[in-house]
């Protein structure tokens, strides 16, 4: 344990899945051609006015609920005035004054231990150009500039590394359950920049430093605790920690200095004089809904009995959990140990897109089960012919003749021939009825190729056996 206070704060740039840039109609397209959408509004060309996107300010306002937050009632722009490559204005439009929402939480669980995180405001802001650095050249990619994001600036209340991934996670799910972003660390959709002091307890805080754009929460994880021990270590000797700003070089596994802070940047902020203050209506507001969140399906799949493995994957991956609400059968669980053996697979191996087999047709399949037109091992076979093929599953069952062998005759027939071959285990009976039962009724199903309807061989094997002892 270490023995100073480690304060963290967390600010998230969260690129919105919009489909056109934050003030021009330049498309929002993350795999487009290099420099191809940039439009003459996200340089600043000379007489060019932005225009705000509606649906950025939707999804923040989306957020702003779902985060608890005060939402502001006037929609106010501002210019941050810096000069950089990444930024061909010259300035970037962003929310100073009056952020969109102010004062949220968030809440992590560790060990069953609840802590709120709480956030000290959320702005609507334009991202800059992405830059590429390749030997001693940077390349600019101007796609970028003037995609809408949010900026998620929490409280310094984080005190520990796992803290800090289990609030960006959150972030992660939320931002991917409201559908306002794909929140991608790894391509820089969601990028955390992670603020880090220490100092001894009843001291003030301790002397900041900034770890920018780390890309994965391993790597989250990995940078905090470095941190963490560095700024121990020089505590310990006595030696003075300056305000930097660094980034986790994933390569190497450390934390490498870009630059010293010595001053705090005067950004010269001002209204934005090219976009007035707009109103935000009481009905405007009210009218924006929100999805339901990962936690309210988690606490709707554990009432209802699911599996915690199979819950935590739905969770994880939201095309599945979409998957598995439209299998619209009464037996959830039964549909999800169907959705995760048969399915599941499938979809790994071609994708959704290529996926022939849908909710509708699991249904029916499982009905099927259910009222014992077929086997279980029928079931798993018709999956694979429907995702092989255009036809039904009534043309498929008619094709290959599946249906369960339901002949009592039949199967009478079948289990006094298997009596008579293993007479021997009958001595069994009495003293491991369950080993005795089993092994004839997997011989059933062997002799059958797992057609035989197992409810009724059963009991007819029950009978039988009984009236021979």
């Amino acid at each position: 344990m270490n023995k100073y206070n480690v304060v963290i704060g967390i600010e998230i740039h969260l690129e919105l899945n919009t489909k056109s840039k934050m003030f021009s109609s330049a498309p929002n397209d993350f795999n487009a051609p290099v420099n191809e959408n940039v439009n003459l509004i996200d340089i600043a060309y000379p007489g060019t006015m932005p225009t705000v996107n509606k649906e950025a300010v939707i999804k923040a306002i989306q957020l702003a609920k779902v985060l608890k937050m005060e939402i502001e009632s006037h929609l106010c722009f501002d210019r941050k005035n810096y000069y950089y490559p990444d930024l061909p204005k010259g300035f970037q439009i962003t929310q100073q004054f009056r952020p969109i929402g102010k004062n949220g939480v968030v809440q992590i669980e560790q060990n069953n231990n609840k802590k709120n995180i709480e956030i000290e405001r959320i702005h609507i802001e334009e991202d800059t150009a992405k830059q590429i650095h390749k030997e001693n050249l940077t390349y600019l990619n101007y796609n970028r500039a003037g995609v809408p994001l949010i900026e998620i600036v929490t409280k310094p209340v984080i005190n520990n590394a796992n803290e800090a991934v289990l609030y960006v996670d959150q972030i992660i799910k939320i931002a991917k359950f409201l559908n306002i972003s794909d929140a991608k660390l790894e391509e820089g959709s969601l990028r955390a920049d992670i603020n880090i002091s220490l100092n001894k307890p009843n001291e003030v805080f301790g002397t900041k430093v900034e770890i920018k754009n780390i890309n994965s929460l391993n790597n989250i994880k990995k940078a905090i605790e470095l941190e963490i021990q560095e700024q121990t270590k020089k505590l310990d000797q006595n030696l003075k920690i300056t305000q930097q700003t660094k980034r986790f070089d994933d390569i190497q596994q450390k934390n490498i200095v870009m630059r010293e802070k010595t001053d705090s940047v005067d950004y010269r902020y001002f209204p934005e004089p090219n976009i007035p203050i707009m109103k935000l209506s009481d009905n405007f507001i009210n009218s924006i809904k929100v999805n339901k969140m990962h936690w309210e399906w988690i606490e709707e799949y554990q009432q209802l009995g699911i599996n915690n493995k199979f819950i935590e994957q739905l969770i994880n991956d939201i095309d599945l959990l979409n998957f598995f609400e439209e299998i619209n059968y009464e037996d959830k669980n039964k549909s999800v140990k169907f959705l995760f053996s048969e399915i599941v697979p499938l979809i790994k191996n071609n994708g959704y897109k290529n996926l022939k087999i849908q909710p509708k047709d699991i249904v029916e399949i499982l009905n099927l089960e259910k009222n014992n037109s077929i086997s279980s091992k029928q079931a798993k076979e018709l999956v694979i012919y429907k995702n092989n093929e255009e036809l039904n599953i009534q043309e498929l069952v008619k094709k290959y003749k599946i249906q369960q062998l339901e002949n009592i005759d039949e199967i009478s027939a079948l289990i006094e021939t298997l009596i008579e071959k293993n007479k021997e285990m009958l001595n069994d009976y009495s003293t491991r009825r369950e080993r005795v039962l089993k092994f004839f009724l997997g011989q059933i199903m062997k002799e059958t190729k797992g057609n035989a309807n197992p409810q009724l061989a059963n009991k007819i094997l029950i009978e039988k056996i009984e009236k021979i002892n």
